[in-house]
Formats: structure tokens, C-alpha cells, sequence
């Protein structure tokens, strides 16, 4: 196909309509000469359509991130770490090293907080916690916030006894932490449950069981408070 016709199919095939049929005149061009200047015609054409194709790319990039992460704290939110979910119990089925732990995380007493100092302080207070969570895991493990105070992280690649272990700490550190707000120190207090996943699991089934691991924590606490009264 020759120069031309190349250029017509090209830009055909973007869904650009655009004539370039050699704009024919009366002083003496030659067929080449008339041919080349339609073909800088194309080429300009298809630079410029690349520019807008690269720019709505980069805006559906945009979008599914905003789609996938909590506009608050910056973490995934449910629907992200669903994802990640699916796609690390899909890794552990082909790989029995990528097995790894789940932990659910449920702030105690945040109800308390946004009834006394208000929606803005608790806000505060979540962006605190996801920075608490953060901070205390590797650039591989997952951290979300998959509802108003409960908050998920996946330790991946880890083995059960390594889990627990790491569990442990997670929530001795983060439970010794504290925000400050003007002068007054409020303290970051969570429930935690955590469940070993490995191929064989189900995110439900998963779920489910860290769920009910978060709850019989915290009604453990909520027993240890009682009796230190």
C-alpha cells in the first residue's frame, strides 16, 4: 500500500473522519509533492489523537483509583480489598508460599469520639489509624477501610506461626499509640481478629471467620473492663 492509502487506513481505523483525497490546484505541483502534504496533514493528525487517547487513558486510570480507594484515608476501600483478596487466595491456590494471614480491625469506643468532639476530629482520629496501620506492616501486605471504623489488613506471603506472631505486635503497638488533638491526647484502641488463609479459602469463608475471631475479642474486653471497675 503506498504512502497515501497508508495514512487513510490509519486513521480509519482511530474513527477519524477527515478528508484526504489530494487537494488538486491550478499552479503546477507534482502528484508527490501534493501527496506530501497530505500525508503531514495525517501525521499531525494522528500525533494530536495519540495526545487525546493517552489523556482519557490516563483519566480512566484516574477514575478506577478513586474507585478503589477510601477518599478519606487514602487506604482501598471494601471494593479494593476485595480485589486484592481474590487475588492473593487465587496466588496461594498455584503457590502454597503465598499463603498469609487476614486481620480485621475494629476501633473501640470511635462511636465516642465523634458524639463528643465532633466529625471533624474523628476524622482526624481514622486518618490516624490508617497511619498507625501503615506504619506497621511491609510495602507488600494490603491495608483497608472497608466500612466506618473497621479497617482489614492482609499480611501476605506468611506463614502461620510468622502470623501470629505479627498479629501480636500489630496490636500491642497500635493499641499504644495516641493522637493528639489541641491539648487534649486521645488514644488509638482497636479489636483485632486474625485467620491464616491459604488456597484452599474462600473470601467469604474467610471473612466470616476473622469476623468472628474480631468479636470474641472484643467481647473479651468488653469482660476485662467490667471486672476492672
Amino acid at each position: 500500500m503506498h504512502t497515501l492509502g497508508l495514512a487513510k487506513e490509519t486513521l480509519k481505523s482511530l474513527g477519524l473522519e477527515m478528508e484526504l483525497t489530494p487537494n488538486w490546484r491550478k499552479s503546477p505541483l507534482t502528484v508527490e509533492q501534493d501527496e506530501s502534504e497530505v500525508l503531514e496533514h495525517a501525521l499531525k493528525a494522528l500525533y494530536e489523537a495519540d495526545l487525546v487517547i493517552r489523556s482519557q487513558a490516563e483519566q480512566i486510570r484516574q477514575l478506577e483509583g478513586m474507585a478503589l480507594t477510601d477518599e478519606l484515608t487514602g487506604l482501598l476501600n471494601r471494593r479494593g480489598f476485595t480485589m486484592a483478596l481474590h487475588r492473593e487466595l487465587s496466588l496461594a491456590r498455584r503457590d502454597k508460599s503465598a499463603s498469609g494471614l487476614l486481620v480485621m480491625v475494629d476501633l473501640d469506643g470511635f462511636k465516642a469520639i465523634n458524639d463528643m468532639w465532633g466529625h471533624s476530629v474523628g476524622d482526624d482520629y481514622l486518618q490516624a489509624v490508617a497511619h498507625a496501620l501503615l506504619s506497621s506492616v511491609r510495602n507488600s501486605d494490603v491495608v483497608a477501610r472497608i466500612g466506618g471504623d473497621e479497617f482489614a489488613v492482609m499480611f501476605t506471603h506468611m506463614s502461620e506461626e510468622a502470623g501470629r506472631e505479627r498479629v501480636s505486635r500489630l496490636e500491642k503497638t497500635f493499641n499504644s499509640r495516641f493522637m493528639q488533638y489541641d491539648d487534649k491526647t486521645l488514644p488509638l484502641r482497636a479489636s483485632f481478629g486474625g485467620c491464616f488463609y491459604n488456597g484452599m479459602d474462600t473470601p467469604e469463608v474467610l471473612l466470616s471467620l476473622a469476623d468472628a475471631k474480631l468479636y470474641a475479642q472484643k467481647a473479651q474486653r468488653v469482660v476485662e473492663r467490667q471486672r476492672s471497675i
